[in-house]
C-alpha cells in the first residue's frame, strides 16, 4: 500500500487563508511524515493536521507511507526511496517524523542492520538539506496480545502480552533517541497507559496491529502535543469519535507527554535562556545560567548591550531598568530578563565629562594608579565576579595610590573607590 500526499492549489490557499486568521497563540510548523502503513491508516498526518487547526496551529504537511516501509532496508527502505528522498530536500522542514517497521525494533538482525543505520544516515541527510530541522521519532505500539513475530527467520522474543512487547519498543526507540540526540513520539507509550487503564476504548484495528481511528486519533493527540508543545485537551476536534471519548484519549496523550518531557528529550537540545545578578552600587555582575547556548546577547536596558557570556555593566544614571539575555544556538532561542534598580545619589554621581577619580594603568601588569585632583581617598575595596570582596584597605585621604592586584587570578573585578566626595566603580580585567 502506498500513499504519497501532494499538496494542489486548493489546499495551499487554504493553509494561506488559515495562516491570516489565526489568533495569537496560533503556531505554524512544516512537518514531513516518512512512515508505512501504520501512518496511511485513517490519515495520521490528515488527523493532526485538522486537531492542530482546530486549536488554532496549523502544520503544513506532506508524507510518504508506502506499506510495510522500512527507514533503511534496500528493498523498501525510505533511505533508497526516491520520493521521500526529493521530499527531504524539498523545504527547510521544521521536523521529519520517522515511522519505522513495527517490528524492527524487538528482532535484533533487522534492529543493528537496518533500523539503526537506516535512522543515522536519514537523520544525516536531513540535516545535511537544513541544520535547524528536527528529526521526530515515532515510538511504534505494539501487537495486541504481545507473541512471537517472525520476518524470515528471524525472530521476536515470546512476548507475554501487549505491555511486555510495548517495554521492549519504548526502551529500543528510546535508546535510538539518545544516538541520534532528537525527540521521540511516545505514541506507543501512550496506547499502553490507555490499555493499562481498562482499554475503555478500542485502539487495534481488527488486524491487531494496524490502528483503529481511534488509535490514530490518540496517536495525533501525542503529535500535537510534542511538536506544539501544548495540551491537546480541549481540542473541538473530535472526527469520527463520540466527544467524551475524544478528550479520555487527549488527557492520556496530555498525561504521557507532560508528565515526564525530559523522558521524550522534548527541547532537549533547545538553549534555555537564564541568568543570576550581583549588584555593586551602580555595578551590576551578570552571570549566565542558560543551557544548551552558544551565543548570547544582552539589553541592559539603558540603550547598552553585550555579547560577553558574563559581563559586567555599569549604569550612568539611577532608574529601573529591564535586563534582558537572549541565548541562542545557531537555530533556537530563548529570552530570560530581570529589572536592576539604580539609585545614584548626589554623593555617588559622577560628573562624566570631567570625572575627578581617574584609573590609570601602572607600569607593570595588574598594577593601577588611581588618582584625584580634588576628592580625597579614604577607601579602596575590590569585588570578584562572585560579588565576594577580594581585596579591602582604608587610606588617610590621599590624592593618588598605587594599586596591586597581581596576587589576584585573572578575570573581571569591580574596584568600588571611597573618597570625600562619594563613592565611584570602575571595571578593571587582570591578565
Amino acid at each position: 500500500m502506498f500513499k504519497h500526499n501532494s499538496f494542489h492549489p486548493g489546499i495551499i490557499i487554504l493553509i494561506a487563508f488559515m495562516l491570516v486568521l489565526q489568533t495569537s497563540k496560533g503556531d505554524s510548523l512544516k512537518v514531513l511524515f516518512l512512515g508505512n502503513s501504520h501512518t496511511f491508516y485513517n490519515d495520521l498526518p490528515q488527523l493532526t493536521y485538522d486537531l492542530a487547526l482546530s486549536n488554532g496551529d496549523t502544520i503544513m504537511f506532506e508524507s510518504n507511507t508506502p506499506g510495510g516501509c522500512t527507514l533503511g532496508h534496500p528493498q523498501n527502505g525510505h533511505l533508497y526511496n526516491s520520493i521521500s528522498l526529493a521530499l527531504i530536500d524539498s523545504m527547510a522542514w521544521d521536523y521529519v517524523i520517522l515511522q519505522e517497521h513495527s517490528l524492527f525494533a524487538v528482532i535484533e538482525y533487522y534492529r543493528d542492520t537496518y533500523m539503526y543505520p537506516g535512522a543515522r544516515s536519514l537523520d544525516s541527510l536531513i540535516k545535511l538539506n537544513n541544520e535547524c530541522t528536527e528529526t521526530l521519532v515515532q515510538v511504534i505500539w505494539g501487537k495486541k496480545y504481545g507473541g512471537v513475530h517472525c520476518i524470515s527467520l528471524s525472530c521476536t522474543i515470546d512476548f507475554d502480552d501487549f505491555s511486555h512487547m510495548q517495554d521492549s519498543l519504548t526502551a529500543e526507540y528510546l535508546r535510538l533517541g539518545d544516538t541520534l540526540s532528537c525527540t521521540v513520539a511516545p505514541t506507543g507509550p501512550a496506547w499502553k497507559q490507555s490499555i493499562l487503564g481498562g482499554d475503555p476504548i478500542e485502539l487495534f484495528h481488527p488486524d491487531e496491529s494496524h490502528p483503529s481511528y481511534a488509535g490514530s486519533y490518540l496517536a495525533a493527540c501525542v503529535y500535537y502535543a510534542v511538536l506544539f508543545q501544548k495540551s491537546p485537551i480541549g481540542s473541538p476536534f473530535s472526527g469520527q469519535l463520540d466527544p467524551e471519548d475524544a478528550l479520555y484519549l487527549q488527557q492520556i496523550a496530555d498525561e504521557v507527554v507532560f508528565s515526564n518531557p525530559e523522558l521524550w528529550n522534548i527541547n532537549g537540545n533547545k538553549p534555555v535562556a537564564g541568568f543570576g545578578l550581583m549588584q555593586i552600587e551602580n555595578t551590576v555582575i551578570f552571570t549566565d545560567t542558560s543551557v544548551n547556548a552558544d551565543y548570547y546577547f544582552w539589553d541592559f536596558g539603558d540603550g547598552t548591550t553585550d555579547t560577553l557570556q558574563n559581563p559586567v555593566h555599569s549604569y550612568e544614571t539611577s532608574g529601573t531598568y529591564i535586563v534582558t539575555l537572549e541565548s541562542s544556538t545557531s537555530c533556537h532561542s530563548d529570552i530570560a530578563t530581570d529589572t536592576v534598580v539604580v539609585i545614584m545619589t548626589h554623593e555617588t554621581e559622577i560628573e562624566i565629562s570631567d570625572p575627578d577619580i581617574k584609573l590609570l594603568p601602572g607600569n607593570i601588569p595588574g598594577e593601577f594608579i588611581v588618582s584625584s585632583r580634588y576628592s580625597k581617598i579614604h577607601q579602596i575595596k575590590i569585588y570578584g565576579s562572585d560579588g565576594s570582596i577580594k581585596y579591602t584597605e582604608s587610606l588617610q585621604g590621599l590624592n593618588e595610590y598605587l594599586l596591586n592586584i597581581d596576587h589576584l587570578p585573572a578575570g573581571f573585578y569591580i574596584l568600588v573607590i571611597g573618597h570625600s566626595e562619594g563613592i565611584c566603580t570602575f571595571k578593571i580585567l587582570h591578565q
